[in-house]
């Protein structure tokens, strides 16, 4: 493949050579370790130099416009949500957006039928363009909405209350940063949350305190009292999440040691006495309250998941409702008074129905091949919702080829019924997802889903789009996202190898590249890469490879290992220096999933493959973007920019490197509608460009 030529050059970065680190006595060099300081004023301007060639690289792509309206289509459709209860029987709360707003806003309704009507509770389109509504949560009474506002795309939300009739916001702050979604009492006096202890604010006797679960008063002047948190324990950071049961009567505490593991105690509302239900760290466990039962869905002695019972007299006392079997049992949802278990089969979803006793009854046909859960902060949450003792069982549902859409469950007929299928102006019927298996080097069978239009010919120069995530327990599986809508209605085919390290397969197939096994994700990578080129699909210099975040490493090194097996990669929001990311923010808690360069092990491991420190000049790696979130609070926004420096001056033979800012966006990318398009349409600019495709 001919080496695209830049339409202007930026200067070389400046190295600092006595710049430098010892891992293992061993030193290795950090030239750019300058730009860590993002504010500046040297790395402003290198950046600023950097993003100009960007620019200019991207308005060369003809076509542009055709970009933007693919993107807009399949981004601007009309959402909602599944109606949330809070206060008289005839209220509910929800979230919307027309196809045309920047953001969702949270409804209220009331009353019922053509009487219903409806009221704004919170218009983050009426805020400032970097302000997000990141989640609101209505009291049980309905007079009250704790939402979380964050500025300029990042994590860190802070807990606001509204009062609802007056729609005024109360002069309550809550005690730290970093706040969680609320968990409300049940007289609406108050709530729980999660949130890091602010500099300052932290007593003597918290001292090393990471992340604390706190009970606020609305309306209280004195601080939050915090009720359960764990202090360092000089080897990982936890942190934790706080939910109230259905029935009110407790508080569930989850701690957790990232998605590997995590203990979970009963806090009980009457008297406030902790009782513990998991207490070690060697499993995950979800807990409900269900009738004087608790319901644990746990991986202990079952990688691919069980159910369990207990006693509420006694909630250690396990005993197995819903045994382990083939697939992955990822979530189970108590609702209408049966238990709807979400499995992975295969990297996508199915739904089967059991008794409160575990006996199975029936299972659920879901649309298509796709997804019901959804991954969040506390791993994988159920895309099945609705009350125990009520009767509405509502099902999220989304495919590659499908937005996310809400249908209602209805037992008794076994109907599921569409509520809300957005258009977003993809025909699925003229797509087919197909799921092929290929062999990694070490014989290991790894799946990988392929999107294209039915009859697409497969002449082997089709331009292929590869992603892929492998670590954290994630799994890769059919999920919607208006970027992929467009690269395959230009023709393009999409796509998503399902390598060791994500969730799909259970515990076994994400600790097979945990740590100094992490070779394995890498090497499943490069073997759908040349899978895709061997079955005829395309070449490599038709084929972009693209991550975010883990992903991001995960091509970068794919692209580091094998240069021939790419002819482009966008890596964004990536991690990229594997012997220094401890020292940035929470990224201390990720040696549970990465390894320690401290440790006289891992430390060489992670040098052995860190994409910032294995650069040779004897290599033409492809041609590479690296999006940096410049307010990512998850990944170190400067990372990109070092790989970026330390390419271009090292390894000028292959590229060029480009580095794409992304400004005022979060790990998630931008805070508006618009915002998020035009991240989708210069990422797809730069795949045309470096393909040398006309859209």
């Amino acid at each position: 493949m001919k080496k695209p030529k830049l339409p202007i050059e930026a200067a070389v970065a400046r190295q600092d050579q006595d710049s430098c680190h010892a891992v293992h006595g061993r030193w290795f060099q950090d030239p750019y370790a300058w730009m860590e300081r993002l504010d500046d004023a040297e790395t402003e301007t290198w950046l600023a130099a950097q993003e100009a060639v960007t620019r200019a690289v991207l308005a060369e792509v003809p076509g542009r416009d055709r970009l933007r309206a693919e993107v807009s289509r399949a981004s601007r459709y009309a959402r909602t949500s599944a109606p949330v209860p809070a206060g008289p029987d005839d209220q509910e709360f929800f979230w919307q957006a027309g196809a045309d707003a920047e953001k969702l806003a949270f409804m209220l309704r009331r009353g019922t039928g053509a009487a219903a009507t409806l009221e704004t509770v919170l218009d983050p389109g009426a805020w400032a363009n970097d302000e997000a509504l990141v989640f609101a949560v209505p009291s049980p009474d309905g007079r009250l909405v704790a939402f979380g506002k964050s500025v300029g795309g990042t994590h860190d939300a802070v807990i606001h209350v509204l009062d609802v009739p007056s729609r005024r916001v109360l002069p309550d702050r809550p005690r730290g940063s970093g706040h969680s979604a609320p968990a409300w009492l049940p007289d609406s006096s108050g709530f729980f949350y999660a949130a890091c202890p602010e500099p300052g604010e932290v007593s003597p006797e918290e001292e090393g305190l990471w992340h604390a679960v706190y009970e606020h008063r609305v309306g209280s002047h004195r601080p939050a009292r915090r009720i359960f948190g764990g202090r360092h324990d000089h080897e990982k950071e936890h942190w934790c999440t706080v939910k109230v049961t259905e029935c009110g009567r407790f508080a569930v505490i989850n701690q957790w040691d990232y998605v590997h593991a995590n203990t979970v105690h009963l806090l009980r509302l009457a008297d406030r006495e902790l009782i513990p239900v998991a207490r070690l760290m060697r499993s995950l466990n979800h807990v409900q309250v269900i009738g004087d039962s608790l319901l644990v869905h746990t991986d202990l002695d079952a990688p691919r998941g069980r159910l369990c019972t207990a006693p509420l007299a006694e909630p250690t006392a396990w005993r197995t409702l819903i045994p382990e079997g083939p697939d992955t049992l990822q979530t189970v949802a108590g609702v209408g008074g049966r238990l709807y278990a979400v499995y992975a089969h295969a990297a996508s979803h199915r739904v089967r129905i059991h008794a409160a006793d575990g006996t199975h009854l029936r299972e659920l046909e879901l649309p298509a091949l796709g997804s019901v859960n959804r991954n969040e902060g506390e791993g994988v949450v159920s895309g099945i919702s609705g009350r125990w003792d009520g009767d509405d069982v509502w099902v999220s549902f989304t495919s590659y080829v499908q937005p996310p859409s809400l249908y209602r469950y209805d037992y008794a007929a076994d109907r599921l019924s569409p509520h809300h299928v957005p258009d977003a102006g993809l025909d699925a019927s003229a797509y087919v997802t197909e799921q092929v298996w290929y062999e990694s080097p070490d014989g290991t069978p790894v799946s990988m889903f392929v999107v294209h239009d039915k009859d697409l010919p497969r002449d082997g120069r089709r331009p292929v789009r590869l992603s892929g995530y492998g670590g954290f327990n994630i799994a890769m599986e059919p999920r919607w996202a208006p970027v992929n809508a467009a690269w395959l209605k230009l023709g393009g085919v999409l796509a998503f190898a399902n390598v060791r390290g994500g969730g799909e397969y259970g515990r076994g197939w994400h600790e097979a590249a945990v740590k100094t096994r992490r070779q394995n994700a890498f090497d499943d990578y490069v073997a759908a890469a040349r899978h895709l080129v061997s079955t005829g699909w395309t070449t490599p210099d038709r084929l972009v490879s693209r991550g975010n975040s883990n992903g991001g490493l995960l091509v970068t090194v794919a692209a580091m290992q094998a240069p021939d097996a790419f002819g482009a990669v966008y890596s964004r929001v990536p991690v990229l220096d594997m012997l220094r990311f401890p020292r940035f923010g929470h990224l201390a808690a990720a040696t549970v999933e990465y390894g320690d360069p401290d440790d006289p092990v891992e430390g060489p491991y992670l040098a052995g493959y860190s994409p910032y420190h294995t650069i040779r000049a004897d290599r033409r790696y492809p041609v590479m973007m690296f999006a940096s979130a410049l307010n990512d609070r998850n990944a170190p926004p400067h990372d990109p920019l070092k790989m970026a420096a330390r390419l271009q001056a090292e390894a000028a033979g292959g590229g060029p490197y480009l580095v794409l800012p992304l400004r005022d966006s979060g790990h998630s990318g931008g805070t508006t509608a618009t915002a998020l398009i035009e991240q989708d349409v210069d990422e797809l600019g730069f795949c045309c460009w470096a393909l040398g495709i006309t859209p």
